[in-house]
């Protein structure tokens, strides 16, 4: 498997206005486990972010213990750090959750939507159709990261949305499983369709129940790939200063 630095584009942080390198490391990382750029059980390397990040070591050793800390990367018994693996019973009892929270979101979202955020919305549902079709799949989960949190932004509530973003940094890689399964990538972007419509015609409840099938539809598809118990092996970085494997 490919690490876990893979998924990132390259970049340089370094020169990032006045916020402090290390919190522009971590929010880097972050964004992309939450957009799906991470595998599930990933080695993560000091040496491969640092390269990508175009940082040195510290900044990012301090952004992984956040997101060990954030439980959105697990600590071995050695101190190594990797992307969790989630198991069938755990998904769908986050996807519960999230039915809540991203339903609600929609349906608060679809009275306060502004025209011009819905244009953005349909064009990146369109860039998730095309990822799709060509089974793109590092662009289609970012491009479809997007547009939802487009549609969870338009609802103006910030809790609700630091909420739901706590739930995709646990969960973004592991919907990477749902291209393992190619007759889900041909129907991948169909459910966000009627989505858009409940915003456009203003129908809060119609959204919510758009949000609500689009994820159950992806949670039957994506159980099927996943671990049935909590046992899966990984290797990684030892981010309290062990040597990297």
């Amino acid at each position: 498997m490919p690490s876990a630095a893979a998924g990132l584009a390259d970049t340089n942080l370094s020169g990032n206005g006045d916020t402090p390198l290390h919190e522009n490391v971590y929010q880097e990382i972050r964004r992309n486990l939450i957009a799906g750029q991470f595998q599930p059980g990933e080695a993560v390397t000091l040496r491969g972010l640092a390269a990508k990040l175009g940082t040195s070591a510290m900044p990012v050793r301090e952004a992984l213990r956040r997101l060990v800390a954030e439980r959105a990367l697990d600590l071995g018994s050695n101190r190594t750090a990797r992307v969790p693996v989630v198991t069938s019973a755990k998904y769908a009892e986050i996807c519960e959750v999230r039915i809540a929270l991203e339903g609600l979101a929609a349906d608060k979202a679809a009275l306060l939507i502004s025209d011009a955020e819905l244009d953005r919305i349909d064009n990146l549902c369109a860039d998730v159709s095309a990822a799709a079709e060509r089974h793109d799949a590092a662009t289609y989960f970012a491009k479809n990261q997007e547009m939802h949190f487009a549609v969870y932004r338009a609802a103006r509530a910030p809790l609700l949305l630091d909420m739901i973003e706590g739930i995709w940094l646990r969960i973004g890689p592991t919907l990477n499983y749902l291209f393992h399964d190619i007759r889900f990538a041909g129907r991948a972007a169909a459910t966000n369709a009627p989505i858009v419509d409940a915003l456009r015609t203003r129908q809060g409840s119609a959204a919510r129940e758009a949000v609500a099938h689009d994820i159950s539809h992806a949670m039957v598809w994506l159980v099927q790939h996943l671990p049935q118990s909590d046992e899966h092996v990984g290797n990684g970085i030892g981010i309290g200063g062990n040597k990297e494997s």
